[in-house]
């Protein structure tokens, strides 16, 4: 939404690198674009609740696929969530090794329990594993 203002903001800063946070549902312009270092790409499973046609549109998942600059990271809650990716990946040819899954969590009990199960899976299919750090250090609060 801000992609113009961003664009004149770093036509400013030349040797800035830059990495953009996205959910991976809209193009980025052609002038941002030529600017971006590294995309993290976020979309939104079905767990979500946000509508797959909207969250999880085709051509911008086969786009991420084709971007080297793009690392997809995927919210996970349970298990069931792994084949909705696995899916996901075999389907637009989303490289393994620019997989991120993270556990959904508010609380580091939470993320801990599904880290149990989730790290195994990572490694299983080739994927790279994050955490919630801010959860960890400061709860879930706004801001963090």
């Amino acid at each position: 939404m801000q992609a113009n203002a961003l664009a004149d903001m770093l036509a400013l800063l030349p040797d800035m690198q830059v990495e953009i946070e996205t959910n991976g549902s809209v193009p980025t312009p052609g002038r941002l674009d030529a600017r971006v270092d590294q995309y993290n790409v976020s979309p939104k499973l079905a767990h979500s609740g946000n509508a797959a046609e909207i969250a999880l549109r085709p051509e911008m998942l086969d786009r991420w696929a084709t971007d080297e600059r793009a690392w997809l990271k995927f919210v996970i809650a349970e298990p069931g969530d792994v084949d909705e990716v696995l899916t996901l990946a075999a389907a637009h040819a989303i490289p393994a090794k620019r997989i991120f899954v993270m556990p959904e969590g508010t609380t580091s009990a939470a993320l801990r329990a599904r880290m149990e199960w989730l790290v195994p899976i990572a490694l299983e299919h080739g994927f790279r594993l994050s955490d919630r750090l801010h959860i960890h250090l400061f709860g879930d609060t706004r801001g963090t």
